[in-house]
């Protein structure tokens, strides 16, 4: 490719360059770079259009020095879509720019790697903070978030033997089912409506959820469990049920929690009281880098937070395109007119 111009890749010639084995590997990689300094990966600037439309957009920009990739995800999480518009609640797009020169050199479509990304994050959790013999999963929510998540625990926690759906909807618990029966026949799968239930009776719980309301506090996690909340509104009460509290990104995170917490109480007439990095152990990269032990028996009950790190899109993007221009996909445009 010449300067100025760009290669525009669609969700479908994404989805030839990258599959679940890599994007796990290159998540594990993403945060554990991240945790020794070697990115540049400033906290999301996010957009709210509420209250004029139900939803936000969030810019993401970082450089990483492995492979030297450098580029943009901006991000709309729109709560309203499935119903009104059929359209996914989640729509990314990524651009990856040369970063000797700025020029922008790749636009693709960045939802694909979204939701690849956002299970495997909690893929890397379980692996790292997951007792070793967990032998059943539940997923509270079953959306395309909460089913690539367990796609990816599977992958990282190959014991697993036991996956519970756990949504309101009977509709979206057999669906769920059904998809997970059919592709993992050797995995038990089964229903339920109380996500308390799961708390009590299962190793590892992620919530994947668009509730409005936290549903975490209201549970009581046995002992040994760990939880993964890829959307949920966590509270001081929550987080307090457990032992320690690992995120992907401390300073994201309580930006985000801080701020869908107060909309949430405010909705409800409630108080808020702000989560505080003193409530947080640490980050998973540190975990992985051993910075950090992450879990030490049996006993602990652990809280992992999953917000997103703009590094994990970037190095998924830049094996995308990397692949792509060495196979000749994707439709070159003429950015600048050089």
């Amino acid at each position: 490719m010449k300067p100025g111009e760009i290669l525009f890749l669609s969700k479908n010639e994404v989805g030839k360059f990258i599959d679940q084995k890599e994007v796990l590997e290159l998540t594990e990689k993403a945060l554990s770079e991240f945790s020794l300094g070697n990115t540049i990966n400033p906290s999301k600037l996010v957009l709210p259009t509420n209250p004029y439309h139900n939803g936000h957009i969030n810019s993401m920009p970082s450089y990483m020095r492995f492979g030297d990739a450098a580029g943009v995800k901006v991000v709309s999480v729109y709560n309203d879509n499935p119903k009104k518009y059929g359209l996914p609640t989640t729509i990314g797009t990524i651009l990856l720019f040369d970063p000797e020169t700025g020029m922008p050199i790749c636009i693709m479509d960045g939802t694909l790697i979204t939701d690849l990304r956002t299970g495997a994050v909690s893929g890397v959790n379980a692996k790292y903070l997951a007792k070793k013999d967990s032998g059943s999963l539940a997923i509270v929510g079953a959306g395309v978030q909460g089913y690539t998540s367990m796609e990816m625990i599977l992958r990282a926690k190959p014991g697993i033997t036991e996956v519970v759906a756990c949504d309101l909807s009977p509709e979206r618990r057999e669906e769920f089912i059904a998809k997970g029966h059919a592709e993992y026949p050797n995995v038990s799968f089964s229903g339920i409506e109380d996500h308390r239930t799961a708390l009590r009776d299962t190793d590892i719980v992620v919530y994947a959820t668009s509730a409005d309301r936290p549903l975490l506090e209201n549970g009581d996690p046995a002992e040994g469990v760990t939880v993964i909340t890829v959307c949920e509104l966590l509270t001081r009460k929550s987080v307090g049920m457990f032992d320690h509290w690992y995120t992907d990104f401390a300073e994201c995170a309580l930006e985000r929690y801080n701020d869908g917490g107060k909309q949430s109480a405010e909705a409800r007439g409630l108080a808020w009281d702000d989560l505080t990095m003193d409530l947080v152990r640490g980050e998973t990269g540190d975990v992985i880098t051993g910075k950090l032990p992450g879990r030490t028996n049996n006993r602990e009950k652990i809280l992992a937070g999953a917000v997103g790190v703009s590094v994990e899109d970037v190095i998924c993007a830049e094996l995308v395109y990397k692949k792509a221009i060495d196979q000749g996909y994707g439709r070159i445009l003429d950015l600048e007119d050089l």
